[in-house]
This record gives C-alpha cells, structure tokens and sequence, in this order.
C-alpha cells in the first residue's frame, strides 16, 4: 500500500511543477525582449524624426511668410515715400505758382513799347537778365522732375539740385533746391546726407516755407537713428513755431508713436 502511493506520488509530481526552461529558450526569449526594445526605441526616433521633420517645413514656412512681409513692408515704405514726395510737390507747386509768375514777368516786359534802344545805352545790357532767369526755370524744373513718380531718378535728382545751388546760390529758388535735394537723399535712404541737407536749409534760409518740412524730415532721421529725445525735440519745434503747417500734423503723429506706452 505505501509503496503504491509513493509510485502514485512520483508519476504525479511532474505534472505538478512547471517543466524547467532549457538555456535555448531563453538565450532566444531574452533576444525577443531586446528586440522588442529595439523595435520601440525605432517607433520613437522615427515618431522625433518625423516631429523635427514637421518643425522644419513650419519654420521654412514662416521664414516665407516673414520675407513676404518684409518685402510688402519695403515696397509701402516706397509707396508712402512716393505719395507724400507727390503730395508734397503738389504743395510746393501751388507755393511757389505766384513766384514763378513772377519770375517770368521780366521776359514780358523787357522789351516795352517806346522804350530805348541803343548800342550806347545802358538798358541795352538788361534783356540778358530774363535769359538767364529763364535758364535757372529750366534747369530748377529739369531737376525736380527727376523726383517724380514717375522717374524716381533720385541719385540724378540730387546731383542735379547740387549743380543747380552751385550755379545759382543767391537764385530765390535756392532754398527750394536745397530742401528737395534734402528730399533726393532722403526717398534713397541716405540718412546722413538727406539731415546735413535740411539742416543747411533750416541755417541759411531761415525764412523759407520749406523750414517746417525739413524740420519734420530731420526729426524722421533721428528717430531711425535711435535718438527718440532728439527726435521728440524737433517734432515739438515744428508745432511751436509752424503750427498750420501740413508738417505740424505729422510731427503730432510721431510724438504719438514715441510717447512712452503706460
């Protein structure tokens, strides 16, 4: 009887504990493991590959747009310069129109009827005065259509203007002369040259109608230049002492923009 039972015992005990797991199966169980670790860390890199990949095309995307936009920028920036440079001419012509007339009256009058005329007199000599008025007329509108919009022909516009104040100094279209010349430098973004330009007009004609606008454009230049106080002071001259002027709306503007944000 006791020996059946330890013979029972003994058939029974395999079946009671889980076979023993030979070295092949797990050399090859541990390689699934480390394959299978693999595999994630693959799923992963390709899931970082494919973030970085999407980062890329957004970024080139909005440097796109960016250049898009500084572009459109540059190309406002021309057309705001080119529109106030029409306005401004427009200004300038209905300024100066009864000085222009005037200019031209010596040509209608220099021949009166009944006057004089000899090769011994002195009144003689003054028909020459009218053609060179008329020349100074040709050479100041020969200059300031190189501004127009249509031309924007700057750097030929400033060289212009420079012969013409070199020409005729004491000229009364000098002042003028001096301010689109200041102008020329100006729509070219030649900072430095555009402020020496209206600081000049601003120096030697102080009574001149162009004061207010070189004044305005020099506060301009001093804002991008980073002086803000600078730039601030001359806004502020230009309402004291032009306050109609067309300009003292637009330094009003800019004091606006450079006031400090609360």
């Amino acid at each position: 009887m006791v020996r059946r039972i330890f013979l029972l015992a003994g058939l029974l005990l395999p079946l009671a504990s889980p076979p023993a797991m030979s070295a092949d199966s797990q050399t090859r169980l541990s390689a699934e493991q480390r394959l299978e670790r693999l595999e994630r860390r693959a799923a992963r890199i390709t899931d970082l590959t494919l973030a970085v990949d999407s980062l890329r095309r957004d970024n080139s995307r909005l440097q796109g747009e960016i250049d898009r936009l500084r572009h459109e920028l540059a190309q406002l920036r021309r057309k705001q310069r080119d529109i106030y440079l029409d306005v401004d001419q427009r200004l300038s012509a209905l300024q100066s129109g009864t000085g222009a007339a005037a200019s031209g009256q010596p040509a209608g009058s220099a021949a009166a009827p009944g006057s004089p005329a000899g090769p011994t007199s002195p009144k003689t000599e003054q028909p020459a005065e009218p053609v060179d008025a008329a020349q100074m007329q040709a050479d100041y509108k020969a200059a300031y259509a190189l501004l127009s919009p249509q031309q924007r022909r700057y750097d030929e516009a400033a060289k212009a203007f420079r012969q013409f104040l070199e020409k005729y100094p004491d000229s009364p279209l000098a002042a003028n002369a001096q301010y689109w010349l200041g102008e020329a430098y100006y729509v070219s973004q030649k900072n430095a040259e555009a402020k020496a330009a209206f600081e000049q007009l601003v120096q030697k004609y102080p009574g001149s109608a162009k004061i207010a606008g070189a004044l305005y454009k020099i506060g301009r230049i001093k804002a991008a230049e980073g002086d803000r106080a600078g730039a601030r002071r001359i806004y502020e001259r230009v309402l004291k002492e032009y306050p109609s002027s067309p300009a003292a709306g637009l330094a009003r503007e800019q004091l606006k923009r450079l006031a400090p944000q609360g």
